[in-house]
């Protein structure tokens, strides 16, 4: 069976390259403890054997579980761990499982403003978490409170049902 050292480079730097993560190549190097050339190797490609440690190490920065790189150099795709978000300083803990980039925002500086939960139709809703900027004065706060109002009534007027196509 052929391996494709390819798409699993890009699907690393693609997950790199993510809000969740947001890493650059010289970041991703220094946290996992290898060389920019090793990280350009494994994102460009480099045919190896097998999965060398250092892709492993990249694999677990990014959020993949245990053979998430075997399938994606199979053609599947990855599957992603469950991170426990660290609990707010003045709030319950988060629930595991949410997205990498959910707790990597709810960890990021700056308070917890609101949260809202936008119905989406009958079938899903949409959690929205308004965070502000560190450090943030009372008046800029409030600006972003205000924001956040005028964002939240303008989601709440759309309609999510499919509509018939127009043509």
């Amino acid at each position: 069976m052929d391996l494709d050292w390819t798409r699993l480079g890009k699907a690393l730097r693609d997950a790199r390259r993510a809000a969740a993560v947001s890493l650059t190549q010289e970041e991703m190097a220094e946290e996992i403890g290898v060389g920019r050339s090793v990280i350009q190797l494994i994102e460009a490609g480099n045919e190896y054997k097998k999965p060398t440690p250092s892709i492993r190490a990249y694999a677990t920065r990014v959020g993949w579980a245990e053979g998430s790189v075997e399938a994606v150099l199979a053609g599947g795709e990855p599957t992603f761990k469950e991170i426990a978000a660290p609990a707010p300083e003045t709030g319950p803990p988060v629930d595991a499982g949410l997205p990498l980039r959910i707790v990597h925002e709810l960890k990021g500086k700056g308070d917890l403003l609101d949260t809202a939960v936008i119905p989406l139709g009958d079938d899903a809703s949409m959690v929205v978490v308004v965070k502000g900027k560190p450090g943030a004065s009372l008046a800029e706060i409030e600006r972003s409170l205000e924001a956040w109002r005028k964002a939240q009534g303008q989601l709440l007027e759309i309609d999510y049902r499919d509509e018939p196509d127009p043509s």
